[in-house]
């Protein structure tokens, strides 16, 4: 019921914020998980420099934020694209949600925690077993894999709410992050921070596109035009990421231009670590530790085929290229 209810409201939402008029069947619906940043710049530069219009497609770009049930949104048809993590699209699978990931944004995982620089920590381990405060969101699938691996009984652990002020008043704090949001924040503060990635004991692909399986076979051909012009959109963006940010701290009041310029480059490696060749692509493999690792802390109770979960899409064509503005 209670998913029943955010859908709808979502729907509402999604009739009001959209940033594009209804042109019928080329028509796509793009479902946020956050608002406006950086890790969005391809889809944003796509759509700037006429990526998508000249491949055929007319996109909406729908805001997220806190809250907001992106992959049951997906699910459940209110739009046609929903971006969340490879472990949400899994646990929705799992309940019988068909839905399909057809571009991963981040290939390596932008998880991490963050701890000041003077913490004594050198690795993640020490940082979770050394008796500090922690802040993270209980529900979180990597804060039970760290509970698993490492224990729970040193850390004090307090509920991320978005907030840093905690963090910022105790030097031996840590905090869960996103290596290009809350470091970017603490560095233009003057704060000296240092992050530990994730990486090496989870690396979930995030901000994945994903779609559901129904619509994946109607509308194929779009969804690879889509992907297709979203990755020409990332690779502009990563390399001139100035040239779009002022349009997306326009939509965004909250993030500074600055801040924006700063996590575009930090995001570019995980983005983009093979060079443009890997934008978007993902690999059974990496979905598998992925499945894996939930099933080990019980997040899931069975296996999946992983293959039935992402599909890498190509464009049919090469991707029209105009000019950029």
């Amino acid at each position: 019921m209670l998913n029943r209810l955010l859908t709808i409201v979502a729907l509402v939402l999604c009739t009001s914020c959209g940033d594009a008029p209804d042109t019928g069947s080329k028509r796509l619906r793009v479902q946020l998980d956050w608002v406006p940043e950086p890790e969005f710049g391809g889809l944003y530069a796509a759509q700037q420099d006429g990526l998508f219009a000249a491949a055929g497609l007319t996109v909406e770009i729908i805001k997220g934020g806190a809250g907001v049930p992106t992959p049951q949104l997906t699910a459940d048809g209110v739009c046609d694209i929903g971006l969340m993590s490879a472990d949400q699209l899994l646990q929705l699978r799992a309940r019988d949600g068909a839905l399909v990931a057809f571009y991963a944004t981040f290939i390596e995982t932008p998880y991490a925690l963050m701890a000041h620089e003077a913490n004594p920590a050198q690795s993640l381990e020490q940082l979770w077993t050394g008796g500090g405060t922690i802040a993270v969101e209980p529900g979180l699938p990597y804060v039970r894999l760290l509970q698993a691996k490492y224990g729970q009984d040193k850390a004090k652990f307090v509920t991320y709410n978005g907030s840093l002020s905690l963090f910022e008043s105790d030097p031996l704090a840590a905090t869960q992050c996103f290596a290009t949001a809350e470091p970017v924040t603490m560095k233009l503060k003057g704060v000296a921070c240092k992050s530990f990635s994730l990486r090496e004991i989870y690396n979930p692909y995030v901000a994945v596109y994903a779609t559901t399986e129904s619509t994946l076979a109607s509308r194929e051909a779009d969804l690879r035009a889509f992907a297709g012009a979203l990755k020409e959109g990332w690779s502009r963006y990563l390399a001139e990421p100035a040239k779009y940010n002022p349009a997306i701290a326009a939509m965004n009041p909250s993030m500074s231009l600055d801040a924006m310029n700063t996590a575009a480059e930090l995001e570019r490696p995980l983005i983009a670590p093979g060079g443009d060749a890997s934008l978007g692509r993902m690999d059974a493999t990496r979905w598998q530790a992925v499945l894996d690792a939930l099933i080990e802390t019980k997040q899931l109770l069975k296996p999946q085929d992983v293959s039935a979960a992402f599909r890498n899409l190509e464009p049919a064509a090469p991707v029209t290229k105009p000019v950029a503005r």
